[in-house]
């Protein structure tokens, strides 16, 4: 089954705002312009009837522990047009695991309509193209923040135009790389915030319909028997007291971190001052390679080769300690190579070429790092290659790299780099790495998940990736690696914990080889996920395979070695081909929208 999509230019989706808010009319504060879609969108959309696929934001993903993205077919019973949403009934999904309520209230934008309808007689054409203008205006031109802009002001003057031409320019990469990756990193996670707010919001809505409820249960019913006290001790009132402000405090830091975000980027949105930021960096960055080596400055500014150079970043620490890693640095650096100490990785990661090698000593490393990772760099950790995986060592004492707030991702690879002797901490990120082009080779790595999100990947790799995964430990995530079409995995002692999908092969073009033997999935609630399978008997969703020797019969070129499940729930699931609830592209774009939103929008 496929969907709608349409691909337009910035005159275009500019030509369609204007229409859509009376460009030419009265000035219009923040106030008005929903109501100004809300009259659009009842011209335009049919009002119950049509199908659709519904696209599950991750905050639901993430509360009722789904795998995002989840996709789901349905039909809209009734479109809300007051709130831009729609009660949505769910007719069919693809994992029977999948557990949703019958009926949905969804909003607009997360609704893709379907080229099939049953009912031909819709008009859902012109439904899919109000819902395209309606998605493309409240997730790249509207703001969280702008329902709380002051009516005394003319939005539409003051932002429409900007705005689009922001996107768009983000679209095609006319911004610095780092700026770019920055203004896309504030607004991904404003929007995540705008819907884990107003979840949260609804949530507390909810239970105070429900406590008000309560009350009144208990003023008709005054000489019933007292209520069982709690299992978990203490009174009802002060249980039902920490589980409310648990909520409000959420809601206050949430709403706090909108405010520091609003405030970066209001500067950022006006064109001089981006051109102001990215003027600073740039400064920066030459301050900082003229302090640290004035030779280096030159070469920077006349682009001329230089010699090989390494980074050696140590934490603090006593005298000795730090001859012992310059010591094993010794070994570890490149003949003819000029070696040069950083002060903490960040400064590196900013200051360094991408084909350069960076030691890190053991201790924890924070960053925040906004480029890519590529040209044949590498990042390694002073320490031996057995203690990084031997869980029983405390991570103060291994080279940990972690990021400095919740970043969508830690680390984002577009071409060949190697990572050596790390622990990754990503604990505090949607995901650890991000394999967009080129070879990643992991050697000797651990990747750390908080075991609690249901939507934490370690590793994804995007069409054309390769992977190359040697004596690691993935433990705690919601999936362990992500292998889309065209990609490549070679694994070769690679032990995969505690996740809730170990991996996942999502196209029949996957290339995976488990080297040796001695690859291994233990504790997991699915070992290996294996979408797309032509499976024999056509009826079937999904088949339990135990032993990957079975799986390998259905595509025996792309997929070979053999691994080992141990304590896992289920060891292989294939879902059938013929199943699917998506066509193959359609499937691929939504499954990458928002992989590709962290660096070029869908936009033309």
């Amino acid at each position: 089954m496929d969907v709608y999509t349409y691909e337009k230019s910035f005159l275009e989706r500019l030509k369609e705002a204007k229409a859509v808010l009376s460009w030419d009319n009265a000035p219009m504060p923040a106030s008005q312009v929903r109501s100004e879609w809300k009259s659009y969108v009842e011209l335009q959309i049919e009002p119950a009837g049509w199908q659709a696929m519904w696209k599950i934001p991750r905050v639901i993903c993430e509360d009722l522990k789904l795998r995002y993205p989840t996709i789901v077919f349905g039909y809209v019973e009734q479109v809300i047009f007051d709130e831009l949403k729609a009660v949505f009934t769910v007719t069919a999904v693809q994992d029977q695991d999948v557990h949703l309520p019958e009926s949905n209230e969804v909003s607009l934008i997360e609704l893709w309509p379907t080229l099939q309808q049953e009912n031909s007689a819709l008009n859902v054409d012109t439904t899919a193209e109000c819902i395209d203008r309606l998605r493309f205006f409240y997730s790249h031109v509207w703001m969280p923040w702008d329902k709380d802009y002051d009516d005394d002001r003319d939005w539409v003057q003051m932002h429409l135009q900007a705005r689009i031409q922001l996107a768009c320019d983000l679209s095609k990469n006319r911004l610095p790389r780092p700026l770019a990756l920055h203004m896309r990193t504030l607004l991904m996670e404003a929007r995540y915030i705008q819907q884990r707010l107003e979840y949260l919001e609804l949530d507390m809505s909810d239970a105070e319909a429900e406590s008000d409820d309560e009350a009144v249960e208990l003023n008709d019913n005054t000489t019933d028997p007292p209520r069982k006290q709690p299992k978990t001790g203490g009174s009802p009132k002060s249980n039902n007291l920490n589980k409310s402000m648990l909520p409000v405090t959420d809601l206050m830091c949430l709403h706090l971190r909108l405010a520091i975000i609003r405030s970066e980027f209001e500067i950022l949105e006006n064109p001089e001052m981006r051109r102001a930021y990215s003027e600073l960096q740039s400064n920066g960055l030459k301050r900082h390679l003229l302090q640290r080596s004035p030779g280096r400055l030159s070469q920077l500014d006349e682009e001329v080769d230089h010699k090989q150079m390494c980074h050696l970043v140590t934490v603090p620490c006593g005298l000795q300690t730090q001859i012992a890693l310059l010591k094993l640095a010794d070994q570890r650096v490149k003949p003819d190579t000029k070696v040069q100490l950083g002060n903490t990785l960040q400064d590196v990661l900013s200051i360094s070429q991408a084909n350069e090698d960076i030691l890190i000593s053991p201790g924890q490393h924070t960053i925040k790092f906004l480029e890519h990772l590529n040209d044949n760099g590498s990042i390694q950790g002073l320490i031996e290659a057995e203690s990084v995986i031997e869980s029983k060592h405390d991570l103060s004492k291994l080279p940990l790299i972690c990021s400095s707030d919740e970043d969508s991702t830690l680390l984002v690879i577009d071409g060949d780099y190697t990572l050596a002797q790390l622990v990754l901490d990503c604990r505090h990120v949607r995901r650890g790495i991000l394999l967009r082009n080129g070879t990643l080779t992991l050697r000797s790595c651990r990747l750390l998940g908080d075991g609690r999100s249901s939507t934490q990947e370690a590793i994804v790799c995007m069409p054309d990736a390769r992977l190359e995964l040697q004596d690691c430990l993935l433990e705690n995530f919601a999936i362990g690696i992500s292998m889309r079409a065209e990609t490549s995995a070679k694994l070769n002692n690679v032990k995969i914990r505690k996740c809730n999908t170990g991996l996942e092969l999502l196209d029949q073009s996957a290339k995976l080889q488990l080297l040796g033997h001695n690859c291994n999935f233990h504790t997991c609630k699915l070992g290996i996920l294996a979408d797309g399978v032509p499976l024999p008997n056509s009826t079937e969703k999904s088949l339990a395979i135990k032993h990957f020797s079975e799986l390998q019969r259905y595509n025996e070129s792309n997929w070979l070695g053999d691994c080992t499940f141990n304590n896992c729930l289920r060891n292989i699931r294939a879902f059938n081909e013929t199943e699917q609830l998506l066509a193959k592209r359609t499937h691929q774009n939504l499954l990458l929208e928002e992989l590709d939103g962290e660096n070029k929008e869908n936009i033309n």
